[in-house]
Order: structure tokens, then C-alpha cells, then sequence
């Protein structure tokens, strides 16, 4: 029982992840749901603007190469040969390709073959890939291949480079150093500079035309004081 409790919650994760991934990467945005502005959060309730900025992030990750390959490498930890080894003991990948590999479970069959052969079913996850003390040819197990995985993307440990796709594209909490080091970071900085440079140009231009626009006043004053002497010299 704890072993087939054990399976079915790492069955239900797995599909989790997978429809989590698939679910950013199909949904789009919409275009009429761009980020408030402090004005119009301002004219908003609070509830208002969790709605608005929930529609503003739906669809931000559609089409995201990155997550596409997500989604091809977990469509392929069971594959190969793995397939048929695994609905031998009652596990079976989704043929529907919507499911985008979906694992299923026959729970008898399952229960069944970690009655009489457990260590089969251990293997079919935990194996590596090389060759056992007897000589044979061993594979990479399904928790082997999604570790591998997992690695690849969301890996927090080491130093930058050796770090996840998704952690030294965005960072994670789970990696201090990556929050301030990941690319969306440093393209928001290199953002934020051009602001501030564009500001400042902003402020000098304002500067000028001010500058200009009290020079001419003052010379619009003195051309009429003048014209006012000259005109009360000629009696007009």
C-alpha cells in the first residue's frame, strides 16, 4: 500500500508539472489587459487590480522556446524502450498527444507486479544507464531521466553557469545569487539606465526651453517699455 501510495503521488506530480508547462506555454495574452499604471491602480479596488494583473500575466509565457523544450524533454523521460517496460507493470504514457505524456496507472497491474516483482518496478525508476555487476546492459530509469531533467532547468546549486536554464533566465528565491544575476534581471537594468539617461536628457532639455521662454519674456518686456517710452515721447 505505501509503495503504490508512493507511485501515485509521483504519477499525479509529474502530471502536474506537465500541465503546468503546457499551460504557460499554450495560453496567450490578451491584448487588452496591459500593466496598470500608479494612475490607474488609483482608480481601482484592491480585488480590481489582483483581477487585472492576473488577466495582465496570463499568456506572458506563450510560445517561450525555453519552456517548449521543457515540454519536449518531459514528453521524453519515458520513452524508447522504457514504454513497454513500463506498461508491463501497469504504468502507460497518454497516446493522445494533447496529454503531452501524461503517465496513466492500472493500479492492479501495478500492485501485481510489486507483489511478485518489486525490485523490477524500483529499477524501472531508480536505474542508470552502464552495465550491472553481471555484464548487462542497463537503462536510465524514469526518476533517473526527470532528474536529469530537472537538473538541466531548475537547478539552484553551483555557480551561475552550472545553474538551470529557467534559474539563469529569471532566478528563483531558491538561489539567492541568481535573483540579481539572471537575464530578465540584467535586461531590466540595462532598461532602467536608458530611463534614467532619457530622464536626465529629458531635464536638460526642459531646462533649455525654460531658460529660452524667460529670456524671450524678458526681451518682450524691454521691447515694450520701450515702445511705450518712444510712443509717449511722439505724443501717440
Amino acid at each position: 500500500d505505501k509503495l503504490m501510495d508512493t507511485i501515485k503521488s509521483f504519477v499525479e506530480e509529474y502530471n502536474s508539472i506537465v500541465d503546468m508547462v503546457n499551460t504557460q506555454l499554450t495560453t496567450k495574452h490578451e491584448k487588452d489587459y496591459d500593466p496598470l499604471s500608479s494612475e490607474q491602480k488609483g482608480e481601482l479596488s484592491e480585488s480590481e487590480i489582483e483581477k487585472w494583473e492576473e488577466k495582465a500575466k496570463a499568456g506572458l509565457l506563450y510560445g517561450d522556446s525555453d519552456l517548449r523544450s521543457l515540454s519536449m524533454d518531459l514528453r521524453v523521460v519515458v520513452s524508447g524502450g522504457l514504454l513497454e517496460k513500463f506498461r508491463e507493470v501497469g504504468i502507460s504514457v497518454s497516446s493522445t498527444y494533447s496529454d503531452n505524456g501524461k503517465l496513466s496507472i492500472d493500479e492492479a497491474k501495478l500492485r501485481g507486479a510489486l507483489q511478485t516483482d518489486p525490485e523490477k518496478v524500483e529499477k524501472l525508476f531508480t536505474s542508470q544507464a552502464g552495465v550491472d555487476a553481471d555484464n548487462n546492459e542497463t537503462f536510465n530509469g524514469l526518476a533517473t531521466n526527470l532528474k536529469a531533467v530537472m537538473n538541466k532547468y531548475v537547478n539552484t546549486t553551483g555557480s551561475m553557469e552550472s545553474k538551470g536554464i529557467l534559474i539563469r533566465k529569471a532566478g528563483s528565491k531558491s538561489s539567492a545569487m541568481s535573483l540579481t544575476q539572471n537575464t530578465y534581471y540584467n535586461e531590466i537594468s540595462s532598461i532602467d539606465k536608458i530611463i534614467e539617461k532619457l530622464k536626465a536628457q529629458l531635464k536638460k532639455e526642459q531646462d533649455r526651453y525654460v531658460s529660452q521662454f524667460s529670456t524671450l519674456e524678458t526681451l518682450i518686456a524691454n521691447m515694450n517699455s520701450q515702445s511705450s517710452y518712444l510712443s509717449s515721447m511722439s505724443g501717440y
